[in-house]
């Protein structure tokens, strides 16, 4: 969760939920005889993703990853990918925490809305604690291993180990170094049963998601030039809601760098936006779209200017929406590195309104 009062917030990724959607299916039923070590196609689609989204956040941040996991439609449209913070603190230098505090999520989740017909979980593993590995390529080298766990409705459950290091050339898009992963190994393991069985006059109803008359088109405009953080931001633009995605067009977008007796050295990495959840006292973008890459110094007082962009959230209607809001979250690397103050993962944000996603808003038009 980040603190809105905060004047500078770090943001590190910790868990994404993985499902492919789809009839709802109220009994889980073992696989009898499950010998073989294959991958089902479900099972496929979830390693590819997961393996992803790891490298992305690896070779973006120079560090280690928690878990990750997988929301795939099944329907036509593109992958849909949530980022939801883990439930309470773990022990960082024991990975197999991570992988027991995920399954119980997984397990809750799955009592409220069973509709996952597979799920995945990745995490790291790391010789030490996750503290030392850090800096990609020029960090200690360490062993490192990246664990999948897939497992689906009907009992199977596959574990891929994969050894994994930074390899310092190429640099990749972040200059930390690219990640390459060794051949899976592939076993079966033991399932953990996220689906809940239920005798036929228990079965529990599943209320629909809200659907929108029209889509929602309205003026968006955004702002943080009023809060003390390093760098601030604005953006003008349109807002258009579907039932299950959110487009925002931009007309400009704006990140300036304030505060001038900061003397540290700032670069603008990316820039994505979101949707914000939460209350008045912490909140935390979700559904965020495809990072726009900027990958340039802000000084003090310097101005970055995008004009003309477009950005797409995947997003299900909710009914949360009528208190929810767009968030832009500006990605930055600050400091030098070899210096105390070096990170790579600070980020800062500009917010619209909440109800900016409400059918009937009594936001200003």
């Amino acid at each position: 969760m980040l603190n809105r009062s905060s004047r500078q917030v770090i943001f590190f990724a910790a868990w994404i939920v993985v499902a492919i959607p789809t009839a709802r299916c109220v009994a889980q039923i073992a696989t009898a005889g499950d010998t073989s070590v294959a991958l089902t196609q479900e099972m496929k689609v979830l390693d590819s993703a997961l393996l992803a989204r790891a490298r992305y956040t690896l070779e973006r941040w120079g560090t280690t990853f928690h878990s990750f996991a997988l929301y795939v439609p099944d329907t036509a449209r593109s992958s849909q990918v949530m980022e939801i913070g883990l439930p309470h603190a773990v022990d960082s230098e024991l990975p197999s925490a991570y992988r027991d505090t995920l399954r119980s999520a997984l397990r809750v989740r799955q009592l409220r809305e069973p509709d996952a017909r597979a799920i995945g979980i990745m995490t790291d593993s790391i010789d030490g604690p996750i503290e030392d590995a850090v800096d990609g390529a020029d960090g200690p080298d360490v062993a490192r291993k990246a664990i999948t766990e897939l497992e689906d409705r009907s009992g199977r459950c596959r574990r891929i180990e994969r050894d994994y290091h930074f390899a310092s050339e190429p640099k990749g898009d972040w200059g930390l170094g690219t990640v390459v992963y060794s051949p899976p190994r592939i076993t079966r393991c033991q399932p953990t049963g996220y689906w809940p069985t239920y005798p036929p006059s228990e079965i529990p109803v599943t209320r629909s998601r809200p659907h929108l008359a029209a889509p929602i088109v309205r003026p968006l405009d955004i702002s943080s030039l009023g809060v003390m953080f390093t760098v601030v931001g604005d953006m003008h633009g349109k807002l258009t809601v579907f039932d299950d995605s959110i487009v925002v067009a931009v007309d400009s977008l704006a990140a300036t760098r304030q505060l001038p007796h900061d003397t540290r050295r700032v670069r603008l990495d990316s820039i994505r936006v979101g949707v914000g959840v939460g209350d008045d006292k912490s909140w935390s973008p979700v559904d965020d779209s495809k990072a726009l890459k900027v990958g340039r110094l802000l000084p003090p007082s310097g101005r970055i200017v995008r004009r003309r962009l477009r950005f797409v959230l995947p997003h299900q209607r909710r009914e949360e929406d009528s208190e929810s809001w767009i968030v832009v979250t500006f990605h930055l690397t600050v400091g030098q590195r070899g210096q105390a103050d070096y990170r790579t993962d600070a980020t800062t944000y500009a917010h619209s309104v909440k109800g900016v996603l409400a059918e009937m808003s009594s936001v200003p038009k």
